[in-house]
Protein backbone atom coordinates (compact mmCIF):
# COMPACT_ATOMS: atom_id res chain seq x y z
CA UNK A 1 0.00 0.00 0.00
CA UNK A 2 2.75 2.20 1.09
CA UNK A 3 4.43 1.63 -2.55
CA UNK A 4 1.28 2.74 -4.28
CA UNK A 5 0.99 5.85 -2.26
CA UNK A 6 4.72 6.72 -3.25
CA UNK A 7 3.87 5.82 -6.90
CA UNK A 8 1.29 7.71 -6.92
CA UNK A 9 2.66 10.54 -5.39
CA UNK A 10 5.79 10.17 -7.91
CA UNK A 11 3.30 10.21 -10.93
CA UNK A 12 1.45 13.50 -9.61
CA UNK A 13 4.87 14.71 -9.44
CA UNK A 14 5.78 13.54 -12.94
CA UNK A 15 2.24 15.11 -13.75
CA UNK A 16 2.95 18.46 -12.69
CA UNK A 17 6.42 18.77 -13.32
CA UNK A 18 5.03 17.71 -17.12
CA UNK A 19 2.47 20.53 -17.11
CA UNK A 20 5.32 22.85 -16.22
CA UNK A 21 7.18 22.06 -18.92
CA UNK A 22 3.91 22.52 -21.09
CA UNK A 23 3.77 26.14 -19.64
CA UNK A 24 7.37 27.12 -20.15
CA UNK A 25 6.86 25.55 -23.77
CA UNK A 26 3.68 27.62 -24.37
CA UNK A 27 5.36 31.00 -23.01
CA UNK A 28 8.24 30.38 -25.43
CA UNK A 29 5.94 30.09 -28.67
CA UNK A 30 3.76 32.86 -27.19
CA UNK A 31 6.98 34.97 -26.88
CA UNK A 32 8.23 34.04 -30.38
CA UNK A 33 5.22 34.04 -32.43
CA UNK A 34 3.01 36.29 -30.73
CA UNK A 35 5.25 38.78 -29.56
CA UNK A 36 7.03 38.73 -32.57
CA UNK A 37 4.52 39.98 -34.89
CA UNK A 38 3.97 43.77 -33.19
CA UNK A 39 7.65 44.23 -33.50
CA UNK A 40 7.69 43.25 -37.23
CA UNK A 41 4.93 45.15 -37.52
CA UNK A 42 6.09 48.36 -35.69
CA UNK A 43 9.35 47.83 -38.06
CA UNK A 44 7.34 47.86 -41.41
CA UNK A 45 5.03 50.70 -40.22
CA UNK A 46 8.99 52.52 -39.66
CA UNK A 47 9.97 51.54 -43.18
CA UNK A 48 6.92 53.17 -44.28
CA UNK A 49 7.16 56.20 -43.20
CA UNK A 50 11.13 56.42 -44.42
CA UNK A 51 9.82 55.38 -47.49
CA UNK A 52 6.98 58.28 -47.38
CA UNK A 53 9.90 60.68 -46.14
CA UNK A 54 11.95 59.89 -49.19
CA UNK A 55 14.79 58.29 -46.87
CA UNK A 56 14.77 55.14 -49.15
CA UNK A 57 17.58 53.29 -47.95
CA UNK A 58 16.50 53.68 -44.70
CA UNK A 59 13.13 52.00 -45.52
CA UNK A 60 14.52 48.81 -46.74
CA UNK A 61 16.84 48.35 -44.55
CA UNK A 62 13.84 48.34 -41.74
CA UNK A 63 11.39 46.83 -44.14
CA UNK A 64 13.93 43.64 -44.86
CA UNK A 65 14.22 43.33 -40.86
CA UNK A 66 10.51 42.23 -40.85
CA UNK A 67 11.37 39.29 -43.28
CA UNK A 68 7.82 39.01 -44.53
CA UNK A 69 6.17 39.21 -47.75
CA UNK A 70 5.44 42.46 -47.34
CA UNK A 71 8.21 43.90 -45.69
CA UNK A 72 10.52 42.25 -48.87
CA UNK A 73 8.11 43.84 -51.62
CA UNK A 74 8.44 46.96 -49.75
CA UNK A 75 12.53 46.48 -49.50
CA UNK A 76 12.50 46.01 -53.18
CA UNK A 77 10.10 49.11 -53.99
CA UNK A 78 12.52 51.47 -51.84
CA UNK A 79 15.56 50.23 -53.87
CA UNK A 80 13.72 50.83 -56.97
CA UNK A 81 13.28 53.90 -55.88
CA UNK A 82 16.58 54.76 -54.48
CA UNK A 83 18.21 53.64 -57.84
CA UNK A 84 15.77 55.24 -59.95
CA UNK A 85 15.40 58.54 -58.53
CA UNK A 86 18.77 59.44 -56.07
CA UNK A 87 21.52 57.29 -56.50
CA UNK A 88 24.43 58.46 -58.22
CA UNK A 89 25.22 56.33 -61.90
CA UNK A 90 27.46 53.74 -60.39
CA UNK A 91 25.68 52.79 -57.70
CA UNK A 92 22.14 52.14 -59.19
CA UNK A 93 22.95 48.98 -60.67
CA UNK A 94 23.75 47.26 -57.56
CA UNK A 95 20.69 48.74 -55.89
CA UNK A 96 18.56 47.13 -58.64
CA UNK A 97 20.55 43.93 -58.17
CA UNK A 98 19.25 44.05 -54.63
CA UNK A 99 15.62 45.30 -55.39
CA UNK A 100 15.35 41.90 -57.48
CA UNK A 101 16.49 39.85 -54.38
CA UNK A 102 14.33 41.53 -52.32
CA UNK A 103 11.37 40.88 -54.60
CA UNK A 104 12.18 37.56 -55.27
CA UNK A 105 11.78 36.51 -51.71
CA UNK A 106 8.42 38.60 -51.40
CA UNK A 107 7.48 36.09 -54.36
CA UNK A 108 8.95 33.02 -52.72
CA UNK A 109 6.59 33.70 -49.60
CA UNK A 110 3.91 34.93 -50.93
CA UNK A 111 3.49 33.92 -55.01
CA UNK A 112 -0.10 34.88 -55.15
CA UNK A 113 0.66 38.44 -54.19
CA UNK A 114 0.84 41.27 -57.04
CA UNK A 115 3.50 43.46 -55.67
CA UNK A 116 6.33 41.07 -55.47
CA UNK A 117 6.44 39.99 -59.03
CA UNK A 118 5.66 43.81 -60.36
CA UNK A 119 8.69 44.87 -58.53
CA UNK A 120 10.80 41.86 -59.51
CA UNK A 121 9.85 43.12 -63.20
CA UNK A 122 10.62 46.59 -62.50
CA UNK A 123 13.70 45.49 -61.12
CA UNK A 124 14.77 43.34 -63.96
CA UNK A 125 13.85 46.32 -66.26
CA UNK A 126 15.95 48.71 -64.74
CA UNK A 127 18.87 45.98 -64.98
CA UNK A 128 18.02 45.29 -68.58
CA UNK A 129 18.38 48.70 -69.42
CA UNK A 130 21.77 49.32 -67.60
CA UNK A 131 23.46 46.60 -69.49
CA UNK A 132 22.16 47.02 -73.17
CA UNK A 133 19.64 44.79 -74.58
CA UNK A 134 21.88 42.42 -76.07
CA UNK A 135 23.20 41.49 -72.80
CA UNK A 136 19.28 41.33 -71.35
CA UNK A 137 18.05 39.10 -73.91
CA UNK A 138 21.12 36.38 -73.41
CA UNK A 139 20.45 36.57 -69.73
CA UNK A 140 16.86 35.81 -69.99
CA UNK A 141 15.92 39.19 -68.59
CA UNK A 142 13.24 40.14 -70.94
CA UNK A 143 11.59 36.98 -70.25
CA UNK A 144 11.64 36.40 -66.99
CA UNK A 145 10.06 40.13 -66.77
CA UNK A 146 7.30 39.06 -68.98
CA UNK A 147 6.26 36.30 -66.86
CA UNK A 148 5.94 38.12 -63.58
CA UNK A 149 4.16 40.66 -65.29
CA UNK A 150 1.96 38.51 -66.92
CA UNK A 151 1.12 36.86 -63.30
CA UNK A 152 0.77 40.42 -61.77
CA UNK A 153 -2.13 40.73 -64.23
CA UNK A 154 -3.66 37.65 -63.46
CA UNK A 155 -3.66 38.62 -59.58
CA UNK A 156 -4.29 41.98 -59.97
CA UNK A 157 -5.64 43.01 -63.27
CA UNK A 158 -7.15 46.48 -62.33
CA UNK A 159 -2.93 47.07 -61.04
CA UNK A 160 -2.47 49.63 -62.96
CA UNK A 161 1.27 49.41 -63.03
CA UNK A 162 0.86 45.68 -63.81
CA UNK A 163 -0.49 47.88 -67.27
CA UNK A 164 2.47 50.28 -66.57
CA UNK A 165 5.28 47.50 -66.60
CA UNK A 166 3.53 46.12 -69.78
CA UNK A 167 3.55 48.88 -71.65
CA UNK A 168 6.80 49.59 -70.77
CA UNK A 169 8.00 46.01 -71.99
CA UNK A 170 6.26 46.25 -75.01
CA UNK A 171 7.63 49.90 -76.25
CA UNK A 172 11.15 48.58 -75.07
CA UNK A 173 11.35 45.50 -76.49
CA UNK A 174 10.00 46.99 -80.08
CA UNK A 175 12.66 50.30 -79.62
CA UNK A 176 15.80 48.02 -78.79
CA UNK A 177 14.95 45.02 -81.02
CA UNK A 178 13.00 46.24 -83.80
CA UNK A 179 11.42 43.69 -86.07
CA UNK A 180 13.95 40.92 -84.69
CA UNK A 181 12.71 41.58 -80.94
CA UNK A 182 8.92 41.87 -82.02
CA UNK A 183 9.18 38.53 -83.75
CA UNK A 184 11.45 36.85 -80.79
CA UNK A 185 9.73 38.34 -77.87
CA UNK A 186 5.51 38.80 -79.30
CA UNK A 187 6.17 42.68 -78.13
CA UNK A 188 4.95 45.79 -80.26
CA UNK A 189 4.78 49.41 -80.00
CA UNK A 190 1.13 49.14 -80.56
CA UNK A 191 0.82 47.10 -77.68
CA UNK A 192 2.65 48.73 -75.28
CA UNK A 193 0.84 52.58 -76.01
CA UNK A 194 -2.69 50.25 -75.63
CA UNK A 195 -1.30 48.73 -72.31
CA UNK A 196 -0.22 52.75 -71.01
CA UNK A 197 -3.42 54.01 -71.85
CA UNK A 198 -4.70 50.98 -69.90
CA UNK A 199 -3.23 52.18 -66.47
CA UNK A 200 -4.15 55.83 -66.70
CA UNK A 201 -7.58 54.49 -66.99
CA UNK A 202 -6.84 53.40 -63.81
CA UNK A 203 -4.61 56.19 -62.37
CA UNK A 204 -5.94 58.85 -64.31
CA UNK A 205 -3.02 61.46 -62.65
CA UNK A 206 -0.29 58.75 -61.49
CA UNK A 207 2.72 60.99 -62.38
CA UNK A 208 5.38 58.52 -62.66
CA UNK A 209 3.12 56.44 -65.17
CA UNK A 210 2.51 59.19 -66.98
CA UNK A 211 6.17 60.35 -66.99
CA UNK A 212 6.92 57.08 -68.16
CA UNK A 213 4.59 56.75 -71.09
CA UNK A 214 5.37 60.49 -72.51
CA UNK A 215 8.79 59.13 -72.15
CA UNK A 216 8.82 55.98 -74.50
CA UNK A 217 6.90 58.11 -76.69
CA UNK A 218 8.63 60.47 -77.35
CA UNK A 219 11.58 58.51 -77.61
CA UNK A 220 9.88 56.58 -80.57
CA UNK A 221 8.87 59.46 -82.41
CA UNK A 222 8.43 63.48 -81.66
CA UNK A 223 5.93 64.79 -84.30
CA UNK A 224 3.76 61.71 -84.32
CA UNK A 225 3.68 61.69 -80.22
CA UNK A 226 4.35 65.27 -78.92
CA UNK A 227 1.00 66.23 -78.68
CA UNK A 228 -0.05 63.12 -76.80
CA UNK A 229 3.02 63.08 -74.04
CA UNK A 230 2.20 66.72 -73.80
CA UNK A 231 -1.83 66.30 -72.55
CA UNK A 232 -0.63 63.23 -70.51
CA UNK A 233 1.97 65.30 -68.50
CA UNK A 234 -0.73 68.42 -68.11
CA UNK A 235 -3.35 65.64 -66.41
CA UNK A 236 -1.38 64.00 -64.57
CA UNK A 237 0.47 67.56 -63.01
CA UNK A 238 -2.76 68.67 -61.52
CA UNK A 239 -2.59 69.11 -57.78
CA UNK A 240 -2.97 66.31 -55.67
CA UNK A 241 -1.61 64.68 -52.55
CA UNK A 242 1.87 62.93 -53.01
CA UNK A 243 4.14 60.64 -51.51
CA UNK A 244 8.39 61.18 -52.10
CA UNK A 245 7.94 59.13 -55.36
CA UNK A 246 4.85 60.97 -56.80
CA UNK A 247 7.23 64.24 -56.23
CA UNK A 248 10.10 63.28 -57.52
CA UNK A 249 8.67 61.88 -60.51
CA UNK A 250 6.40 65.22 -60.22
CA UNK A 251 9.92 66.88 -61.00
CA UNK A 252 10.72 64.90 -63.75
CA UNK A 253 7.61 65.57 -65.54
CA UNK A 254 7.61 69.26 -64.83
CA UNK A 255 11.22 69.34 -66.47
CA UNK A 256 9.79 67.49 -69.49
CA UNK A 257 7.16 69.78 -70.19
CA UNK A 258 8.86 72.32 -69.97
CA UNK A 259 11.30 71.33 -72.64
CA UNK A 260 8.39 70.83 -74.87
CA UNK A 261 6.71 73.71 -74.37
CA UNK A 262 10.21 75.68 -75.26
CA UNK A 263 11.46 72.58 -77.93
CA UNK A 264 14.27 72.40 -76.68
CA UNK A 265 15.50 69.31 -78.65
CA UNK A 266 19.27 69.20 -77.33
CA UNK A 267 17.68 69.05 -73.28
CA UNK A 268 15.07 66.75 -74.78
CA UNK A 269 18.01 63.86 -76.07
CA UNK A 270 20.20 64.00 -72.85
CA UNK A 271 16.30 63.66 -70.73
CA UNK A 272 15.71 60.40 -73.34
CA UNK A 273 19.07 59.62 -72.16
CA UNK A 274 18.91 59.82 -68.50
CA UNK A 275 15.64 57.73 -68.50
CA UNK A 276 15.83 55.26 -70.88
CA UNK A 277 19.63 54.53 -71.30
CA UNK A 278 22.58 55.34 -74.05
CA UNK A 279 20.71 54.07 -76.69
CA UNK A 280 17.54 56.53 -76.54
CA UNK A 281 17.45 59.35 -78.19
CA UNK A 282 15.38 61.21 -80.92
CA UNK A 283 17.13 61.77 -84.35
CA UNK A 284 18.38 65.25 -85.60
CA UNK A 285 15.05 66.92 -86.33
CA UNK A 286 14.05 69.60 -84.61
CA UNK A 287 10.76 70.28 -82.33
CA UNK A 288 7.90 71.45 -84.56
CA UNK A 289 6.25 74.95 -84.71
CA UNK A 290 2.65 75.45 -83.76
CA UNK A 291 0.09 74.70 -81.05
CA UNK A 292 0.85 72.22 -78.29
Amino acid sequence: MKRLIRLHKQAGFCEAQAMSWWKYIFLFLWLVFVQAAPVHAAELDAARAAFAAGDFLTAARLAREGESADAYALAARAELAQGDFSAAPQDRRALFVDAEADARRAVALAPDKAGGHLYLALALGFIGRLDGNIAAHFAGLAHDARSHIDRALVLDPNNAWGHALDGGWNLEIARGGGLIGETLYGASFDKGVAAYRRALKFEPQNTAIAYQFALQLLDANIFVHRDEAYRILVHALKPKDEDAVERLARRRAQRLKIVLETRDTPTLKAILREGLGAGAGVTEQKLPEGKR
